[in-house]
């Protein structure tokens, strides 16, 4: 009855039976191509780059219920800068409720939203003004399309301020320091913003936390170097794409070494156009002068135009073991080392604040009376910023027997706290 329905054999081809004879391991063969090509299409269909061409990274669980009702899908790949918020929750009055603003009083300025813990899920960063103030408050939070946020970082009081997510996925915060050098004695109408803050995420602490920019010069924060790149896009100061200008422009500043612009500078590495890296020596031409080596990188990495900033000024004769760069200092603070004594003497500790000011010194004496030797010196300060941490300076440097001039010298980021 069953060969009622098998097909008419056709010129040149196998009967039904005779393909019923053919040999399991060729069928098997032909059911394997099969299923290896079903496999195939399925790969090429997950594989599917998102974004134009970057390949996402997929997450669990991405449609999440908005406080709207609406599903958002959460973004699915780790990117660095500002993104574009969730619609639900990009406008500043859906966040009016959530940080409890009050008619009148506070208002929210800005939303912005970034992949501030390192993973895939959007955070957003809101900014509150007080009416008739000057206040401006700082919050982020996570989970953001839930119909409760969770608050993961806060900062308040922030003087004539603002907050930003940087290209590296951190939060930068200006303010005026009322009694810093700049601002104070001045009336509030001609107050400057100079206190800048970056803030990171740490899985330890499960909050940002406060960092310090690498680079020192010609940009102590990364708020300003981002500010300073920016002016340079537009055409301003060119000399910033010059790491030998640079190197010149740091060490005649009066704040470091005060050499004169005349000093001369040579590369010793990099410092081409497309560069990532530069090394420049500079030597002083006062008598009994020596040199520094600067070190310096692209911010941001960027090869194509990137500003130069200087992380690193290193001494011959002269060098910091403790405390190591971008470490948080306290005072009194220990600071050890090497360097050539002169009957007794190597040279002298400075430590700066975030206007390059003075606001510590010790003199350093040498564990031995003449030639290199170690040194461990103790160091006070007082600065006039008491709500957190600023990031600062320290610069050890030796005299010209000559003239008294700075001989050479070495500089180091620190958090002073």
């Amino acid at each position: 009855m069953l060969n009622r329905f098998r097909p008419a054999k056709r010129p040149g081809h196998p009967s039904y039976s005779e393909r019923a004879c053919w040999p399991q391991r060729y069928r098997k063969g032909v059911l394997s191509g099969i299923l290896l090509l079903l496999l195939c299409l399925g790969l090429v269909a997950c594989a599917t780059p998102f974004g134009g061409g970057s390949q996402a990274t997929p997450t669990a669980g991405a449609a999440t219920p908005t406080a709207g009702g609406a599903t958002a899908t959460a973004t699915q790949s780790v990117l660095l800068g500002p993104r574009p918020c969730p619609t639900a929750v990009q406008s500043p009055a859906y966040w009016s409720g959530i940080v409890h603003t009050v008619a009148g009083v506070t208002s929210v300025a800005r939303v912005q939203c970034a992949n501030l813990m390192g993973t895939p899920e959007l955070q957003a960063l809101v900014t509150v003004t007080h009416q008739g103030g000057h206040a401006l408050d700082v919050h982020v939070y996570t989970h953001i399309t839930n119909p409760n946020p969770q608050q993961i970082f806060q900062l308040l009081n922030l003087y004539d301020g603002d907050a930003v997510i940087s290209g590296y996925n951190t939060v930068l915060t200006a303010e005026v320091n009322q009694n810093s050098a700049l601002n104070r004695g001045r009336s509030p109408a001609n107050y400057q913003r100079d206190l800048f803050r970056e803030f990171k995420w740490s899985d330890a602490q499960q909050t940002l936390v406060q960092i310090a920019f690498p680079g020192f010069f010609p940009d102590l924060t990364r708020y300003q170097a981002e500010a300073d790149q920016a002016a340079v896009n537009q055409g301003h100061d060119p000399w910033k794409l010059d790491a030998i200008k640079v190197a010149q422009a740091l060490a005649a500043s009066s704040s470091f070494f005060n050499w004169g612009a005349d000093a001369p500078a040579r590369l010793i590495s990099g410092g081409g156009q497309h560069d990532l890296n530069a090394v420049v020596e500079v030597k002083s031409l006062h008598p009994g002068g020596s040199t520094i080596r600067v070190s310096m990188s692209r911010l941001e990495s960027n090869t194509n135009g990137g500003i130069w900033e200087v992380t690193d000024v290193s001494s011959p004769t002269l060098s910091i073991s403790s405390p190591t760069s971008l470490a948080r200092l306290h005072s009194p603070t220990t600071v050890t080392g090497r360097g050539p004594a002169f009957e007794g003497v190597i040279g002298s500790l400075r430590l700066l604040d975030h206007l390059y000011n003075q606001v510590g010194q010790a003199q350093v004496r040498g564990a031995s009376g003449n030639g290199a030797t170690t040194f461990s010196t103790s160091l006070s300060y007082t600065t006039d910023f008491s709500a957190g941490a600023q990031e600062g300076l320290l610069m050890l440097s030796t005299p010209s027997q000559a003239d008294g001039s700075i001989a050479t010298g070495t500089l180091l980021k620190v958090l002073l706290t």
